[in-house]
């Protein structure tokens, strides 16, 4: 149970809440101990060499993207895109979106790296029940 005062313009006002079975905030995440401080080895500093950037539409065509990079639409819901340089071991993300003012389809999209081609990223995109749609996404590529 908790209470909060609020201050109104006619005076003081009292709400009490009670919440069952939740926790109190304090009982959400346990408290960094001293030990816990050190515990971490330290690891060298990765520099950041590359950035790429790529929009592709649901057809597959590469809409804005770095120059040297292509996008093909492989099966439905299935697409590549690559990048003028080795991506293999760079951080993925993407996200259904389109270069038009339009919303997109609300839907599901994975990535990884593309097989066979180390400057290749392969995209999946589907509805919200799992079957392969062709959809406009955005892709960002950090390494």
């Amino acid at each position: 149970m908790s209470t909060f005062t609020l201050r109104t313009a006619s005076g003081l006002l009292a709400i009490t809440t009670l919440f069952a079975g939740a926790p109190a905030i304090a009982d959400q995440q346990p408290a960094t101990t001293t030990a816990m401080l050190g515990a971490a080895p330290l690891l060298a500093p990765i520099a950041v060499t590359k950035t790429y950037s790529a929009a592709v539409d649901a057809a597959g065509t590469l809409i804005f993207g770095p120059a040297g990079a292509s996008s093909n639409l492989l099966l439905a819901g299935s697409y590549q895109v690559i990048f003028p340089s080795d991506v293999s071991k760079c951080v993925y993300t993407a996200i259904l979106g389109s270069t038009a003012p339009a919303s997109p389809a609300p839907g599901i999209i994975v990535v990884s790296p593309r097989a066979g081609n180390v400057n290749g990223v392969f995209i999946k995109t589907t509805n919200l029940a799992g079957v392969l749609l062709n959809q406009a996404f955005h892709l960002h590529v950090q390494c």
